[in-house]
């Protein structure tokens, strides 16, 4: 049994370590925390390398890193270092799309169970899966202006 869940565990890591890699152990650990840069990036052109030092360097940026996630931080500096951002947002994209697909796949699975099979499940996840919040006092006012007699 302990040598079952031992490989279990191994594979289970394994799963992981594909999944979410160490970034400081690879080519892109500058966008995990640009203002810990030590040596310039494999692959990066000088150009790049001259921005990320003269980022690294902004004492402004540094502290607005410290209170935003890493993608708003990227967005947000997209217009002083476009390249940087690009290859930066460029790297956080799959994180952020697994999260998503895997979401709406939750929210389906929950709608379209065996007792609604016959259900079209597609007005419904479009509500489920967007960003937008009803505003349900305006949808209600609506509602009694058409039809008084409620």
């Amino acid at each position: 049994m302990e040598i079952r869940d031992g490989i279990h565990l191994s594979s289970l890591q394994q799963s992981l370590s594909d999944y979410f890699p160490n970034l400081e152990n690879q080519d892109n650990y500058w966008v995990q925390n640009p203002f810990k840069i030590k040596e310039k990036p494999k692959g990066f052109h000088s150009m790049d390398y001259e921005n990320l030092i003269e980022l690294s360097s902004d004492t402004q940026l540094e502290a607005k890193f410290r209170t935003v996630s890493l993608t708003i931080f990227w967005s947000d500096v997209f217009d002083e270092y476009p390249n940087l951002a690009k290859q930066a947002i460029r790297i956080l994209l799959p994180f952020a799309t697994t999260y998503l697909c895997e979401a709406g796949f939750s929210k389906y699975v929950a709608t379209k169970t065996k007792y609604r099979n016959k259900l079209d499940a597609a007005p419904d996840m479009r509500i489920q899966l967007s960003n937008l919040t009803p505003n349900f006092k305006r949808i209600m006012e609506s509602k009694k202006q058409v039809h008084p007699s409620h």
